[in-house]
């Protein structure tokens, strides 16, 4: 086996490349499996063909890509500008890893270093070719690179944000996002004609003295024609003379046609050398649909100009500004892949083939695009351009923004045009909003085989009146409260949905335990069998966007018995690889990712709560003891309308004054079991014994307080409260006066480990934060002491976390409602003796620091595991050690 395969590398590196068998990208792909890589794409490179012999895409795990080239002659060899070519293949498919493999070593070369460095050398030879594996890739590529050149995603967007905000301000802000995303949706395009041409015919790449056929008919031309004039002649030179309107819209790019020659080749040159990382340039024949994704980002950002009080001597540029009410963000391409190859595990390949799929905010069209690479692969046998066609006639995308559908266009059309050399009859992308769309069309009921989409998350702030108003028609009893618009996009999935049919979907982790969506989550536990549950919230899978999300993918009910089980993962690192697992069935538990089944029963529940059969043991265990709010009261801390007004640095407290200011202490501030000794914040409180101030008594008796309140009068006023007749318009919205300024525990709202502090003089205020304190004030000091201990249990605590809203990093969002239903070891069974012990142990800690605090939360920490009653066995699967 080894043998054969150290034939093949011998063959794949020959320097005689007509050795090379016309089957070869099936040996690339069978070369790929031998050493447990997943191939993506095998790629022919006519510019290369003088120094490789063939170069693929691969993949380890979904989110780990490498480009891996069969060298004719050693790497050291390869002058400047074939080093810049080769590199340029795997820098425009935005992978940032190149493998060059020669007869006795592999190179592993990071491209986003000045033309590349090689990170390391390792040998490979007849007896051992164990470097060529997967698992070497991912030990090199695992430690940390400091590249000194962007992805080629990121170059072209500030590309294009640079000359969108240049053309906005040079046209005299008059030019519209639409004719802006023409423009740069048509010089794309063309550029793609282009690179695609030479790579079918690069025997006559010379034909153009630079290679660049669209710079040069601006420039060969004396600038007499616009840009728009000048992209049709290009276009015309390669033949494409029918081109659809949704490509090329003359009537939008008319609006570009005052610009002068030098901007007009400033312009198009950026569009060939990419000028963020040279000496890199672009090749739109081979950039991936995830760089058009981002690309997306920029389309929808809204331009303004920000006013300034100084003189110019140049128009002001604009700055681009998310468009809230779209509520999209670019989908990572790996989410993109792992549901295009699970549909296509999940049933036999001819059905998978002609598979019917609807994309309802189809946004750059990542899904769709990738969905049809992985159906219509060329390497795959029986791809022909009819099957190809039918294919792309099999999907339909809608968005309510124009500027999409520009770019799904796009999108698809340059990948319809790499694979047939033509450009598609036509593809059903719509610029309509989905409910409505759907509402007006009954036949798309029971049609589609998969409704894949990351589905806009638009909270009820950012809709529009008419748009609240056709979302809670179409949701009826499905949803209730603060209804996100993606509710309505699963209500569509499931009904256009045939049985058997797939709906996979990016969501909001809040899904799984919002009130508002349970009515959603009871139909599609009705109706549908969860498939696949994928937890990321822990993950910043959008980057910087704060949104924290799960995978869901679940399967319209028919008639086969028994249920299926569903597949749920929890990842912390690694959801490449997690995902990977998931898609070849495999079980695993890491300290970074568990994959593990559960049955449908688990969703017939109220929440949704992911757990590995044994910690879902453990959790019924628990459950069956009395929970905190049998004990104790927990509601939140006050809420003033306006901090920057009301919360002010101690050194501006007023002196004489500080008796209607109150220790403001901040989430950041908290720590578990003490408070701070003082804080450096305080809160205006005009509350004495219970009862606010009179507003005379405030004039005369804090004068200086007054002052500053008249100051910010108009921000204080301005707030809903106020406008509404609740309060008067120096007041705190909700002050909380019956139980903020008591003894209590409080704790930050959102939270990564256990920080419950005991207030036990009541002297600070909280926002938001919950503030926690006795039902029977005769046993008040006990109950604290006690529950300070159990809240900041590990136990206790792992329990509040897997019933909370996850934010970014693991934080847990700690709410009443999920603290009252938390159980704890009923403190009124429990042995006088052993109550008296932990309480003795919670005093020290109180008034203990440093290493002898920690000593005492450990031991502390036992004790309470002792009272919930859990068997060693149970601790340690719960990650609780003693």
């Amino acid at each position: 086996m080894v043998s054969g395969l150290y034939q093949t590398v011998m063959q794949l590196t020959s320097a005689a490349s007509g050795l090379l068998p016309i089957d070869h990208p099936r040996i690339l792909n069978d070369f790929a499996y031998s050493f447990g890589w997943t191939p993506s794409d095998s790629l022919d490179i006519p510019s290369t063909r003088n120094f490789a012999n063939a170069h693929l895409i691969v993949e380890h795990g979904l989110e780990n890509q490498a480009v891996i080239t069969f060298l004719q002659r050693p790497y050291k060899d390869i002058n400047y500008e074939e080093k810049r070519q080769l590199l340029g293949i795997s820098y425009n498919n935005l992978v940032d890893w190149h493998i060059q493999i020669e007869p006795d070593k592999i190179l592993y070369v990071f491209n986003r270093f000045d033309l590349g460095r090689i990170v390391e050398t390792r040998p490979i030879s007849r007896d051992n070719l164990e470097n060529l594996r997967s698992r070497a890739f991912e030990e090199i590529s695992g430690k940390r690179q400091n590249p000194n050149l962007p992805a080629l995603d990121d170059a072209l967007i500030n590309t294009i944000s640079f000359w969108k905000r240049n053309l906005y301000s040079e046209l005299g802000n008059s030019v519209s996002n639409r004719e802006l995303s023409a423009l740069f949706n048509a010089i794309i395009f063309t550029r793609a004609v282009e690179d695609n041409y030479r790579r079918l015919y690069s025997s006559r790449s010379e034909e153009f003295s630079n290679s660049q056929a669209l710079f040069e008919n601006v420039v060969l031309n004396g600038n007499q024609y616009s840009i728009r004039e000048s992209i049709i002649r290009t276009l015309n030179y390669f033949n494409q003379r029918d081109i659809p309107q949704y490509l090329i819209n003359e009537s939008l790019l008319s609006a570009f046609d005052s610009l002068d020659g030098q901007t007009i080749q400033a312009l198009i040159m950026d569009f060939y050398r990419i000028k963020y990382a040279k000496p890199y340039e672009y090749d739109f024949s081979l950039i991936s649909k995830h760089a058009l994704s981002r690309i997306y980002e920029r389309y929808t950002s809204l331009l303004r100009i920000v006013e300034s009080d100084q003189l110019s001597l140049f128009p002001l540029l604009s700055e681009e500004k998310p468009n809230k009410a779209y509520g999209s963000v670019y989908t990572p391409q790996f989410i993109a892949r792992f549901f295009a190859r699970y549909l296509r595990e999940q049933m036999p390949p001819l059905e998978f083939k002609r598979l019917k799929t609807l994309e309802p905010s189809v946004g750059s069209g990542i899904f769709l695009r990738t969905l049809l690479e992985i159906q219509c692969d060329p390497t795959q046998g029986g791809v022909t351009t009819e099957f190809i066609e039918s294919a792309f006639e099999n999907v339909v995308g809608l968005d309510v923004d124009p500027n999409a559908c520009q770019a799904a266009l796009l999108s698809l059309s340059l990948l319809y045009l790499v694979l047939t050399n033509q450009l598609p009859s036509n593809i059903s992308i719509q610029t309509d909003e989905a409910i409505k769309y759907y509402q007006e069309h009954p036949e798309l009921r029971n049609s589609f085989g998969a409704v894949i989409t990351n589905p806009p998350f638009v909270a009820l702030t950012d809709q529009s009146e008419a748009m609240r108003e056709r979302i809670t028609d179409f949701m009826s009893i499905d949803a209730s409260g603060k209804i996100d618009l993606s509710l309505a996009f699963l209500k569509i999935s499931l009904e256009v949905l045939k049985p058997g049919g797939y709906g996979l979907f990016v969501l909001p982790h809040k899904f799984l335990l919002s009130k508002s969506d349970s009515g959603i989550r009871n139909l599609i536990a009705q109706t549908s069998w969860i498939r696949c549950l994928v937890d990321l919230s822990s993950m910043p899978v959008f980057g910087d966007v704060d949104s924290y999300v799960i995978l869901l993918i679940f399967q319209k009910r028919f008639n086969i018995e028994p249920a299926p089980l569903a597949t749920v993962a929890q990842c912390q690192e690694l959801v490449g690889r997690a995902l990977q697992d998931i898609i070849e069935g495999r079980h695993v538990e890491t300290k970074f990712y568990n994959v593990f089944n559960v049955t449908q029963e688990v969703f017939e529940a109220d929440n949704w709560i992911l757990l590995p059969p044994s910690i879902a043991n453990i959790q019924r265990k628990l459950e069956a003891l009395p929970v905190i709010g049998d004990f104790m009261r927990i509601q939140v801390g006050l809420q003033t309308g306006n901090n920057k007004v009301f919360i002010i640095s101690e050194y501006d407290v007023p002196k004489g004054e500080e008796d209607i200011f109150v220790s403001f202490l901040s989430d950041r501030e908290m720590e578990s079991y003490t408070p701070p000794t003082r804080v450096d914040k305080y809160i205006f409180y005009p509350y004495i014994e219970g009862q606010r101030l009179e507003e005379d008594e405030l004039k005369v008796k804090y004068p200086k307080t007054w002052n500053y309140l008249l100051k910010h009068k108009v921000k204080l006023e301005s707030r809903a409260a106020v406008n509404k007749n609740q309060i008067l318009w120096w007041e705190l919205e909700r002050p909380r006066i019956d139980y903020l300024m008591q003894p209590k525990i409080v704790s930050p709202h959102l939270a990564i480990m256990p920080r419950f502090a005991l207030d036990s003089e009541g002297k600070f205020a909280v926002v938001r934060s919950p503030v926690i304190y006795p039902k029977d004030r005769n046993v008040e000091s006990d109950l604290l002491r006690y529950f300070i201990a159990v809240l900041n249990s590990s136990i206790c605590y792992r329990y509040i976390s897997e019933h909370s809203h996850k934010y970014g990093s693991g934080y847990a969002m700690l709410e009443p409602r999920t603290l009252l239903k938390t159980p704890v070891p009923d403190p009124t069974k429990i042995a006088t003796s052993e109550m008296y012990n932990l309480l003795l142990l919670v005093d020290k800690r109180l008034l203990a620091s440093g290493s002898e605090a920690i000593k005492l939360e450990i031991e502390i920490n036992r004790f309470v595991a002792n009272l919930y009653g859990l068997s060693d066995s149970e601790l340690s699967s719960y990650g609780v050690s003693i």
